[in-house]
């Protein structure tokens, strides 16, 4: 019969062997889709498990030399640990409400996760970001299976660069187009390949921009 010691160490390195894969295509999934890992209520909860197993057998182990020899028990909390943090990443997702906040110049957004939001700034003083919504319907991206069209929010022409306003609002590129126009304080963007652009591109940029302009966080929130 395996001694609960040779068990428990046994189970250390298997699971610090399967954590390891497990964590490369968790960080490989997150580093493509960071705001679909975010969106998982329990994404910090699964990155802290998958961890887990080396901490573990270090206490042990350093256990091991202050009380040696060591009882049955320890060992059984020890496997019952290493069995958490071996399953814990695999729990299913639970959709969360996370928000990513993004700033332009002193104006602050929190924008919804499943429209992942991009190139923003999380410190005031930021320049511009863009998030990922269907045409027609402006469905967030991780909401749709629908063609994606890219819209941003910016301070100023360019990339929020500055410069003067372009001649025509739309700029056709060799495999994309660009639109850019001023609304108030802000310019808003359309970026899209010509399969996608819009028919009606004038409604388009009036509901795009009141999409951006909703994730505004006011004073009075």
């Amino acid at each position: 019969m395996i001694r609960l010691s040779t068990l428990f160490w046994l189970a250390a390195f298997l699971s610090a062997i399967w954590n390891a894969w497990t964590f490369i295509n968790y960080s490989i999934r997150k580093t493509f889709h960071p705001m679909a890992a975010k969106g998982d209520m329990l994404w910090q909860v699964k990155e802290v498990a998958l961890l887990a197993p080396i901490p573990i057998a270090i206490i042990m182990f350093l256990f091991w030399l202050w009380r040696r020899p060591l009882t049955d028990r320890p060992y059984v909390t020890g496997l019952v640990l290493l069995v958490a943090a071996t399953l814990l990443p695999w729990l299913p997702r639970i959709e969360g409400n996370y928000r990513e906040v993004y700033w332009l110049a002193e104006t602050q957004h929190e924008i919804p996760w499943y429209y992942a939001p991009y190139n923003g700034s999380s410190e005031p003083g930021g320049k511009l970001f863009w998030v990922s919504i269907s045409f027609p319907d402006l469905e967030p991206r991780y909401k749709t299976r629908d063609p994606l069209i890219t819209v941003g929010k910016a301070v100023d022409f360019n990339n929020g660069k500055g410069g003067d306003a372009p001649q025509e609002p739309c700029t056709t590129y060799e495999t994309y187009i660009k639109c850019e126009w001023r609304r108030g304080n802000f310019v808003y963007m359309v970026s899209t390949i010509p399969e996608h652009f819009p028919s009606d591109i004038s409604a388009f940029m009036v509901e795009a921009a009141n999409l951006l302009d909703g994730f505004e966080v006011t004073k009075a929130n």
